[in-house]
């Protein structure tokens, strides 16, 4: 199953680490409920993975101190690529 244009693009973001919604939407053009649909679709196809941070939680995330919310106290939600996507985006590139 080959990937859209948008949804690369989305991966690599996500890829580069420090990211939002909003930044995605405006850096790529495009309405912010369509990159919240995307990275839905992405999350069901297994290119990305979700990670409901808690204060108590960091000793055991995948992210460890590269993190860019280790220092804020709050309850987060973080997006991390898996092989899959990762595989997706070498593809990609490789091309």
């Amino acid at each position: 199953m080959s990937l859209s244009n948008l949804e690369l693009e989305i991966l690599k973001k996500v890829a580069k680490g420090s990211w939002s919604f909003q930044r995605i939407s405006q850096e790529l053009n495009v309405p912010i409920s369509h990159v919240k649909a995307v990275v839905k679709d992405l999350l069901r196809k297994g290119y990305l993975r979700k990670i409901e941070c808690a204060e108590t939680a960091c000793n055991k995330c995948p992210l460890g101190n590269s993190c860019p919310f280790s220092y804020v106290p709050l309850n987060i939600v973080a997006y991390v690529l898996t092989e899959k996507g990762i595989g997706a985006i070498e593809k990609q590139l490789s091309k």
